[in-house]
């Protein structure tokens, strides 16, 4: 901290007089006055009476309270009250050790961009720097990158980041407020700004990249309150995480747009799907898949999903993601054995139920693929967590029938006969073609002997007339088993 810098701090509660400022050397100490000081340091703020002073240094930074001293050249010097000395002293030491500390964390982060800490792990690094979230934007107002370690409570800022860039509504409200037509009057690099609807006020710095105005770093003024050093911090740290994602467009800026496209493609309001992505010249994989994440309780603190969002990135590196309503998705090129296996330990760790589409090629058939995800979800066993398209296909189809009353006419009669005969050999019949008429198999599935089953296969036939060789016949058996199934979730 220079001295120029020091003073304007002090004023906001002190009565200072500046006299002269010839030295711009940074402030690394200060001091009180005293007779037995012999030996100065040129970057120490003195504080105290001049007339005190038995050697004259060769340049002195100072605020004393003498009028009109004789001062050697290059040096500083401000008129302070005798009364204020004690206070100025104590107030002067705390910002030139919270500047200190400053600069050291800003030397923390620079080491993690030297140790190419990916645009996630920095960004979340430095929010824990300032002790509050950050948001990192372009020029063109998307959502480049956000902390995840503190919570985005601020209902305008979140919905911005689940679109993945700055909304029409609030673009209008930034044009409209007076503080930011006075910030772009002043040319200053950082300001603090509230908007209506804020809960919280926001520190806003400018990125100039190349000469130029590129993108903003906001921070949110949710867990710990803005101070004056906050306002240096932000405009060092917006630099340094852009220059960063330069280095790192892959999973930052690029990802960015891809987001923004499939929130677009999912939802509604949004028409022109196409010149969105020939705008911003994605190319996206020529097999895909959907997998969409939900909390089987309904979870809603933003701060979770985006949580589940970086964990399904982590699983799918080549993925690109997205927050749409209760949903987190992920679009991906395919789902290996092993990318299975974490999803599963991912759903029971965080009690996730988690839908996989079919394989499809065209992007915009995402919507229609994102939602074969959901039908898993929706009608999945929540004990199994993963759920494939295939095993709802059926559903999914019944689920398209607008008289839904008349599906109990296409489910074959010997279902109802054996359901009014004996429950257990209505649950018997359909675990024994589940199981591909493995008796084994099904026995042990059932709690029963083979012998016990045999005779139930056997009373079964007698039953129902059933010709349980025929294909065709066990085809529609499944069917109807599906449909009352499916019939009964619906009542």
């Amino acid at each position: 901290m220079i001295y120029s810098e020091l003073i304007l701090l002090l004023k906001d509660n002190f009565e200072i007089e500046k006299i002269i400022n010839n030295n711009n050397l940074k402030i690394t100490d200060v001091k009180l006055i005293d007779k037995n000081i012999d030996k100065w340091n040129e970057r120490t703020l003195y504080i105290g009476n001049f007339s005190l002073i038995n050697s004259m240094p060769n340049s002195i930074m100072m605020l004393g309270t003498d009028k009109s001293p004789l001062l050697p050249e290059k040096s500083s010097y401000s008129i302070i009250s005798i009364d204020d000395i004690n206070n100025i002293f104590h107030a002067a030491k705390d910002f030139i050790l919270e500047d200190l500390r400053s600069e050291a964390a800003l030397f923390e982060l620079t080491q993690e961009v030297l140790n190419k800490k990916n645009i996630l792990s920095l960004i979340n690094h430095a929010a824990d720097l300032l002790g509050n979230a950050l948001i990192l934007t372009d020029v063109e107002n998307r959502v480049l990158s956000y902390s995840t370690n503190y919570e985005i409570m601020d209902p305008l800022w979140a919905k911005n980041i689940e679109l993945g860039y700055c909304s029409g509504d609030f673009i209008k409200k930034v044009r409209m407020n007076q503080q930011m037509k006075d910030w772009n009057k002043s040319g200053n690099d950082v300001v603090k700004i509230t908007l209506d609807g804020d809960n919280q006020a926001k520190l806003v710095s400018r990125i100039i990249y190349d000469g130029h105005v590129a993108g903003s770093l906001i921070m949110i003024e949710h867990h710990t309150k803005i101070t004056h050093s906050h306002y240096k911090q932000l405009l060092l740290i917006g630099n340094i995480l852009f220059d960063s994602l330069n280095y790192d467009f892959s999973t930052g800026m690029k990802k960015s747009f891809y987001s923004s496209v499939l929130y677009n493609l999912l939802d509604e309001k949004e028409n022109d799907k196409s010149e969105l992505i020939n705008i911003t010249k994605l190319d996206f994989p020529r097999k895909m898949q959907v997998v969409v994440a939900q909390f089987i309780i309904n979870q809603k603190n933003r701060y979770l999903k985006f949580s589940i969002k970086i964990d399904l990135e982590r699983i799918f590196p080549e993925g690109y993601s997205v927050i749409f309503k209760s949903y987190i998705i992920i679009l991906v090129p395919d789902v290996s054995e092993n990318q299975r296996e974490r999803l599963k330990e991912l759903s029971l760790k965080e009690n996730l139920s988690i839908g996989i589409s079919w394989i499809f090629n065209d992007i915009f058939q995402f919507k229609r693929y994102f939602y074969q995800s959901v039908t898993c979800i929706k009608h999945g066993n929540k004990d199994e967590k993963i759920h494939d398209y295939t095993s709802f296909s059926f559903y999914d189809m019944l689920l398209s029938i607008s008289n839904k009353a008349t599906l109990e006419y296409y489910c074959h009669p010997a279902l109802k006969i054996l359901f009014d005969y004996d429950y257990n050999f209505y649950l018997t019949l359909r675990t024994y073609l589940e199981c591909n008429k493995n008796v084994s198999e099904t026995a042990e599935k059932l709690f029963i002997h083979r012998n016990t089953l045999n005779y139930r296969i056997k009373r079964i036939k007698e039953l129902t007339g059933l010709d349980l060789d025929n294909s065709k016949e066990i085809q529609c058996l499944m069917d109807s088993y599906r449909i009352e199934m499916f019939l009964s979730k619906s009542t």
